[in-house]
Formats: structure tokens, sequence, C-alpha cells
């Protein structure tokens, strides 16, 4: 089953219109007119379409699993049983007989899910690691032991593949109080190119760093900490970044602090 067929699938078995959930998506009948079609194979309003069809957003997008995450099935099933108690029945039997036909035709599309389906990636971490040349120097590496287990409707909802993504453990006070010492951040290494005020994770001559980079002319960079008390900016041209073996690594996109 395609993207289209499952889209469809989804916004009939919601008792939506296109109109209406695209209504309730808050984009264009035409936008979901397309996506039905086929002639969009993408859209980044994915996870909205699949709250307002109360499916799981992994299957909508993947297909991968349920269309119903396990979540979703009281929500469903309790909206059904209040749809079939307010309609009209001869008697009991007959409401009896309803029910029983409803719940036969949820099993038969197989929407039953078991308690550990909650789906999540092996995200590795950036490690530090001693220099095997030089004792007295590190080297930053990919973890092969680490990992941090991070939910798939965060990789989807930033459009991220999981081979191209590492975690990393803040050290420190610099990036205090938005992330502090022991936190967890997530990076895209795909993402490079400095955006102003983002945060990226830097490879700075065998140290991992957690800042916010802004652009400088001529190819440098100025890097940025949030408790700017302690730790002032620093500014590097270009020349200097390649001195310092400064490599920016990827762009941070999720974060997970303590307090």
């Amino acid at each position: 089953m395609n993207l289209s067929e499952r889209i469809k699938l989804a916004r009939k078995n919601a008792g939506l219109t296109q109109s209406g959930l695209a209504e309730t998506v808050g984009i264009a009948q035409t936008a979901i007119s397309q996506l039905e079609s086929g002639k969009t194979l993408r859209s980044s309003y994915l996870i909205q379409i699949a709250r307002a069809c109360r499916v799981n957003s992994i299957w909508l997008a993947s297909g991968e699993g349920e269309m119903l995450s396990p979540e979703d099935i009281s929500t469903y099933l309790s909206s059904e049983l209040d749809e079939i108690l307010r309609g009209e029945h001869e008697d009991d039997a007959a409401l009896n007989n309803a029910l029983r036909e409803r719940l036969e035709e949820v099993r038969n599309a197989s929407r039953f899910v078991s308690a550990n389906t909650l789906l999540t990636k092996e995200i590795p971490y950036l490690v530090e690691l001693d220099d095997p040349t030089d004792p007295s120097r590190t080297v930053v590496e990919i973890s092969v032991n680490l990992h941090l287990d991070l939910n798939d409707e965060v990789l989807l909802k930033q459009d991220v593949q999981p081979e191209h993504v590492v975690a990393v453990a803040i050290s420190g006070n610099s990036m205090a109080p938005v992330l502090q010492d022991g936190s967890t951040v997530v990076a895209h290494m795909l993402e490079t190119q400095v955006v102003d005020g983002r945060m990226y994770v830097l490879n700075h001559g065998g140290q991992i760093r957690v800042k916010s980079l802004y652009r400088l002319p001529g190819g440098g960079i100025r890097v940025r900490s949030y408790n700017t008390a302690e730790h002032p900016d620093e500014s590097y041209s270009s020349r200097e970044m390649d001195e310092a073996q400064i490599r920016i690594m990827g762009r941070v996109f999720w974060g997970a602090s303590f307090y």
C-alpha cells in the first residue's frame, strides 16, 4: 500500500471528506487531493494528517507497523462505542449485534497492535576517545556501544534518516540554563551550512562542543554559548578554523535537559 492509498484509507476510516481533513489540518483541499491521487509523493503535514485521522503517523508515512498505535486504540474504540450507543436499535439484542459487528470489522482490518509497538531508533553517540598516536590528545568518533533510543516521530517530523543522526552528551555549563551538564542533544550530520543563531555540534581539534553559530565574512564563524558570563563569544576566520581543526558535525534539532 503506497502513501496515497494509506492517506485515503485513513481519511475514510475517520469519516472525513477531503475538504474536512484539509480544514482540520489547515491546508488546502487540493493538497489532500494531490496526495491521494499520487501527484504529490510527500508532505510536511503527515503528522498533522495522522492526528486528524487518529492513525499511527509512522504507518501513514512509511507503511510500517499498524494503522492504529496503542494510544489511539482506546480513543478510537471509545468514539466508535459512543456512535453506536447514540444510534437507534430495536432492542438490546440489536444493540449487541451492532457492537459485535463493529468490533469484528476492527479485528478484520488488523488494527490491534501489541503494547510494545512504540517505535524507536538507536541513535549512536559521538564520543571523545584517546588519540592512539598521541595520548595527550583526543579524537571524536561514533560510538559502537552507546546509543540513544529516539522516537521515530521525532525523526519523521524533522524529515531526517537515522543513519545521518548522532547524539551528544553535554559536558559543562557553557550552554546553561537551556542545556545543563549531562543533557543530551541530537544532530543531523547532513546539515553543516551555518544558519545564524542555530545550534550545531562541533569537532574542535578532537573536542566535542555544542554551540550557537553565526556566519562571518570570508567563511568564518562566531561561536556563542548561552552562558556568556563565563564563556564569551569566540570568532574564527576560515583559516583559523583550519588551523584549530574546527569542523561542523551537524545541526542540533532535538534536546533533553535536566534540572
